[in-house]
């Protein structure tokens, strides 16, 4: 089954509040298998619903509509239905008796223009709504359906869980569901990451798909099966062989955070990390929630105040260094993490001169560095440079478990 979702309302068009009901919607269609074509947005226009709605009958098989079903002269998708699907509304008289119930209830006058709600296109399914006025419906036209909702997130979900979905089980030729796993990557882009594994992003089921974030990149595997069970069984080889071909810039998967994953290691070895970051000015520790904090030895912003680091004023390799190994021995830490780069406003991620930072992570058995080619205070570049710095220190913690250490000198490899 395909489906497409078309959210009503002239305030989410101008940004006044935010479409949730999409995103539920979609995932509830995801955990039953419905395909999901397509997501549209229409303000409160009768004719221009009236368009959207025959055009996505023409090319799904369920139509699932949220927003004006209410009593006022604006809440126009009743309408817009029954233009599209060649019904007339009709009066529903258990409607009217709800409403006048519901009303008499809660101690409020019943005013005529709420038995706008009480209209429905003719043949209708009414889909009772038992925590507000508007009830939903359904109307089948050809073998297909067009569902409509109230707009108001808690009655729409009830009655989408509820009915809908049970509905539309009903409808499908077999039982299915959509599973998603979602690999996190840091440190690498988009055309690096299509490069290694283009091949698997030509798969019909699971399907393997790109999502780029500030500095991450998201890996999405989705596959469509009879059982939860057997979904994730399809995925399972293709994230092997993703992860693989992409293991150094792996991080986690689903729920999991760069800052997250970091703490979490940090805590398996019994260990603290201390950072100093310039440039950035507080967005690596803005990562960080405070319950994790407790991993942070300590947090610092100025090299100037710095003791035992004056002169670790220059933007340098060897400073950034010097600096970490200073913050070290200063919190005692056993991982001390620096961020040294220029705060100039004419440089930027996008700026005509990107500039460079330096990182440098202390520990037992060195310092190691490395240069990113960008550098100032912008909060694009900020958060960019944040995410790089935790991605490389994450990737240069998890190699001291592959214990990638040189057997010459004893010292990590610097990378």
């Amino acid at each position: 089954m395909n489906a497409e979702i078309i959210t009503t309302g002239t305030e989410l068009l101008l940004g006044e509040i935010v479409d949730t009901n999409a995103p539920f919607i979609a995932r509830q269609l995801r955990s039953i298998g419905v395909n999901l074509f397509c997501k549209i947005t229409v303000g409160d226009n009768r004719e221009r619903l009236a368009k959207a709605i025959h055009q996505a009958l023409a090319r799904s098989d369920a139509v699932i509509i949220t927003g004006g079903l209410g009593p006022t002269v604006d809440d126009i998708t009743r309408e817009a239905v029954s233009d599209a699907t060649g019904r007339p509304l009709e009066l529903r008289e258990e409607i009217v008796d709800h409403l006048k119930a519901f009303f008499a209830r809660r101690g409020r006058s019943f005013t005529e223009n709420n038995l706008r709600q009480a209209y429905l296109p003719q043949g209708a399914i009414m889909l009772p709504n038992p925590i507000g006025t508007a009830p939903g419906f359904i109307v089948e036209v050809d073998g297909k359906a067009v569902i409509t909702m109230p707009g108001v997130p808690r009655e729409m979900e009830r009655m989408m869980t509820e009915q809908v979905i049970p509905y539309l089980q009903n409808k499908m030729d077999e039982q299915a569901v959509i599973v998603a796993r979602i690999i996190h990557t840091a440190g690498v882009g988009e055309s690096v990451i299509d490069q290694r594994i283009g091949d698997l992003m030509r798969f019909s089921n699971p399907t393997v798909g790109l999502a780029a974030h500030l500095g991450q990149v998201d890996v999405r595997i989705t596959a469509r099966a009879r059982t939860e069970e057997e979904a994730r069984a399809l995925i399972a080889p293709i994230e092997t062989e993703i992860r693989e071909k992409l293991a150094p810039w792996v991080y986690g998967a689903d729920e999991e955070t760069l800052d997250g994953v970091i703490v979490r290691w940090l805590r398996d070895h019994d260990a603290t990390l201390a950072i100093m970051e310039t440039n950035t000015r507080g967005a690596i520790l803005a990562k960080f929630p405070e319950p994790d904090r407790d991993a942070l030895a300590g947090h610092f912003l100025d090299i100037t105040g710095l003791a035992g680091c004056e002169d670790c004023r220059d933007f340098t390799e060897a400073n950034a260094r010097v600096a970490a190994e200073t913050v070290r021995t200063l919190t005692h830490a056993d991982f001390a993490l620096v961020v040294m780069g220029p705060s100039d406003p004419d440089l930027g991620f996008w700026a005509d001169h990107r500039g460079e930072t330096w990182l440098a992570l202390a520990f037992d058995q060195g310092t190691l560095t490395k240069r990113l080619e960008a550098a100032g205070s912008d909060d694009f570049t900020r958060n960019w440079l944040a995410t790089n710095a935790l991605a490389w220190a994450l990737r240069r913690l998890g190699e001291m478990d592959d214990r990638s250490v040189s057997q010459e000198t004893g010292r990590p490899v610097n990378q």
